[in-house]
């Protein structure tokens, strides 16, 4: 089905009309730099050097809602819940098995999922909820937000 004369004018006004916000300056909406691949209510993801791993959940899917990260070297383990208290541990008893096929997520980009925010950064991972949370990393656990 061809689109008619009416559709077709309407589809060339808006691309000029984007066209001209563009060349002007005109503010754009801020893109979602969230690449939670959520599957029902529950995200995970590698750092870039595979150290760190993240799960968030929101459903249910494991227990109450909270987000996790765990380092393997040294091996080590944070899980905070939706008020930004959390509670670590260290040791190989600490860790678990990370998600099949979760993606890594690059260095400045975030996945949030309902209260939790987590942000990948070469020296970390630092994840929040309500303005306070946890940063993993080789050197420890510590607070952040």
């Amino acid at each position: 089905m061809q689109p008619n004369l009416i559709q077709t004018l309407s589809l060339v006004a808006a691309s000029g009309i984007a066209i001209a916000g563009l060349i002007a300056g005109v503010p754009q909406a801020a893109a979602d730099d969230s690449v939670c691949t959520s599957t029902g209510q529950y995200c995970g993801f590698y750092s870039p050097s595979h150290n760190i791993s993240c799960e968030i959940n929101t459903g249910g899917r494991v227990g109450q809602d909270s987000a996790y990260c765990q380092t393997n070297e040294p091996a080590q383990s944070v899980t905070m819940d939706p008020t930004g208290a959390f509670h670590s541990c260290t040791g190989v008893s600490c860790l678990g098995n990370a998600a099949q096929g979760i993606p890594t997520l690059a260095y400045g980009q975030t996945m949030a999922l309902g209260p939790f925010k987590c942000l990948s950064e070469e020296d970390g991972v630092s994840c929040t909820a309500g303005g306070r949370g946890f940063m993993i990393s080789r050197s420890g656990v510590g607070t952040a937000g």
